[in-house]
């Protein structure tokens, strides 16, 4: 995250948004005012995720953490390679603040047959984590998307395979609670004869666009 002063610009408003996000409670509009024109001022370092978002960073304590994700409506940076079916070791839950994003899920299930690989994500220290082959052979079908407006929430529990996507051209933006669990890490759905190894690197993105985006969500504020 930023520095200790940018976290303390925003840190109250930040503990009270995810005490509420996490109970689905409604976000204190007061509270989400006052982080998003903080955030937009000083925004702290945000990272682009392997499947073409931004990551903001905003909070972060024993329970989880929370998060702003954006979506510009410009070039996104994707990984090399981009596999966007995925689980998380924790709970998730995202309020959508701009656009609209769409959310699929995926049955995975474990099948000698099966066409696609699961990873095992590793994180290493700062933006560097590692995709690694299992023995986990599977088959994935597809369960129907749900398109989720602005104002509206979805809710990806721990081992729940699914992607989040926004489609080109438009923008999006959303608020989002982790609550941490036991699991010992997150898995990728790859393909079967992937490498071993798949080493990631998340770029830092621009500061410029992560105001854009951050402009957007302020003034479509009430």
């Amino acid at each position: 995250m930023g520095s200790s002063s940018e976290r303390g610009s925003w840190g109250e408003a930040a503990q009270e948004l995810a005490a509420a996000l996490r109970r689905d409670a409604p976000l204190p509009s007061g509270a989400l005012r006052r982080l998003l024109v903080a955030v937009e001022g000083e925004p702290p370092a945000g990272v682009w995720h392997p499947t073409g978002f931004v990551v903001l960073t905003l909070h972060a304590d024993g329970r989880g953490a929370l998060r702003l994700h954006l979506w510009p409506e410009g070039a996104r940076e994707l990984g090399a390679p981009c596999w966007p079916v995925h689980d998380h070791a924790w709970h998730l839950r995202s309020h959508v603040l701009h656009g609209e994003v769409r959310s699929h899920g995926y049955r995975v299930d474990d099948d000698p047959a099966g066409d696609w690989r699961l990873y095992a994500v590793d994180y290493a220290p700062g933006r560097r984590s590692c995709m690694r082959r299992s023995d986990r052979r599977v088959s994935v079908r597809p369960e129907g998307p749900r398109r989720v407006p602005a104002g509206e929430r979805y809710a990806v529990a721990a081992g729940c395979f699914h992607a989040s996507r926004v489609e080109a051209g438009e923008s999006a933006a959303t608020l989002v609670v982790t609550t941490i669990t036991a699991r010992a890490h997150p898995w990728v759905v790859g393909p079967d004869d992937g490498p071993e190894a798949v080493p990631v690197e998340r770029p830092e993105a621009d500061a410029g666009l992560v105001r854009g985006v951050l402009g957007q969500v302020t003034a479509a504020l009430p």
